[in-house]
């Protein structure tokens, strides 16, 4: 007798329809068991005790978790291909409501992500190319004068660097008109009358709610919700934006958001009674400071640099960030600083104590808590302590 299995089902796919709603049930319980063993594992009763054979199982134990919580987020991810062949039809009626001549690259299409980002990420992404079309792509007779081809292209890409994924829209246009953002931003109040910000600050204020250059309103422009749509995404996303721009040769919006959004590979620091923590990736270095690294900026809100190795850095004080009350700050000599790498540079941060590298589950600041500056969420820690998840970009931004 024949056994074997018919041609039609040795060859169908080996894929699994699950409902989402059933795969964040798992990852919630997945998040649930690593409090769990943490609890047990940093149990006070165990305190004092000489437990060699529970310390090796306990380290198993940590090590099945983490690939647990590591295969439990790799379920809810697709392939941002689905989100970016959707822009397809979007830019062909682009084609037709603004008369040009527009190419859409997609590049990556099989980097995945998480499909919450995946679910959020089209709205916003529609708005950076409508804006790509109207504001930064030349008409045909335009770029022909400018010696391009009339032919526009707006490339859509996307990419896994560390533990973030990196998508970005990039047009060959005219690039950000600087003159007509500061002029729209001085009328609003957002900018000084005489001030002259660096372009990485100004174009931060194309994401204010409102904001327009447009003159007259249109389907595709000028009401100034499109990029506040994106912003708010990406915070809630604990994403951030990066924006360059160059004159006559296009603009490209960067997005980079975390591969997981339920688990978080993070350094746990102490600052006082407060415990914050920032992704592992972001951390550049920790280390004591020495007397002559330090530095000192004559200014009114007591500025300080501290010198690591040829280069020196600004320091961000989270009293002063958070307006608190800062005159009795301890000095930098007595503190630890652990350095963040940001979009706009290195910044140090002085903290009193330095925990472990923890695989914490995350979770979103819910009411008064959502106001919180420069945070992504809270980190749910094994001992049932609370740490809130700090934004380092932002940080940056208050410094820069």
């Amino acid at each position: 007798m024949d056994n074997s299995a018919p041609p039609e089902l040795s060859t169908q796919s080996a894929f699994l329809r699950i409902q989402i709603a059933k795969v964040d049930r798992l990852m919630d319980l997945v998040g649930e068991l690593s409090l769990g063993i943490s609890e047990v594992i940093n149990s006070p009763d165990l305190r004092g005790l000489e437990l060699a054979e529970f310390a090796n199982s306990a380290h198993r134990l940590q090590m099945l978790l983490t690939e647990m919580q590591d295969a439990a987020a790799e379920l809810r991810q697709v392939s941002v291909g689905e989100v970016f062949r959707r822009m397809r039809r979007m830019v062909r009626e682009l084609e037709r409501q603004t008369g040009k001549i527009i190419v859409l690259k997609l590049i990556g299409e099989d980097t995945e992500i998480d499909k919450l980002v995946a679910d959020r990420l089209y709205e916003p992404l529609v708005h950076v190319l409508r804006n790509c079309a109207d504001h930064g792509l030349e008409s045909p007779e335009e770029r022909i004068l400018a010696g391009k081809s009339a032919t526009g292209t707006i490339t859509l890409s996307a990419e896994q660097q560390g533990g973030d994924i990196r998508i970005t829209v990039a047009d060959d246009g005219r690039g950000l008109q600087r003159d007509k953002i500061l002029s729209r931003a001085r009328e609003r109040g957002l900018m000084g009358v005489t001030e002259e910000p660096e372009d990485w600050r100004l174009w931060q204020v194309i994401f204010q709610p409102g904001f327009s250059t447009a003159e007259v309103v249109t389907n595709l422009s000028g009401r100034g919700v499109g990029m506040d749509v994106l912003n708010a995404t990406m915070k809630s996303l604990r994403g951030h934006i990066q924006v360059n721009s160059q004159t006559g040769a296009g603009t490209q919006v960067v997005l980079s958001i975390p591969l997981s959004l339920a688990f978080l590979d993070s350094l746990v620091m102490r600052i006082g009674q407060r415990l914050f923590a920032t992704p592992i990736d972001v951390v550049n270095e920790v280390f004591r400071p020495e007397t002559e690294q330090l530095a000192h900026v004559s200014a009114a809100n007591g500025a300080e640099l501290i010198r690591v190795r040829n280069s020196l850095i600004p320091v961000c004080r989270l009293a002063r960030f958070y307006n608190e009350d800062s005159t009795q700050l301890p000095a930098l000599e007595t503190q630890i600083v652990v350095v963040f790498k940001t979009t706009l540079g290195l910044i140090g941060m002085p903290v009193d104590e330095i925990f472990d590298q923890q695989q914490v589950v995350m979770k979103p600041l819910q009411g008064q808590l959502e106001a919180i500056r420069a945070s992504h969420g809270c980190a749910l820690l094994g001992n049932g302590e609370i740490a809130i998840v700090l934004d380092c970009e932002e940080l940056a931004r208050g410094v820069h």
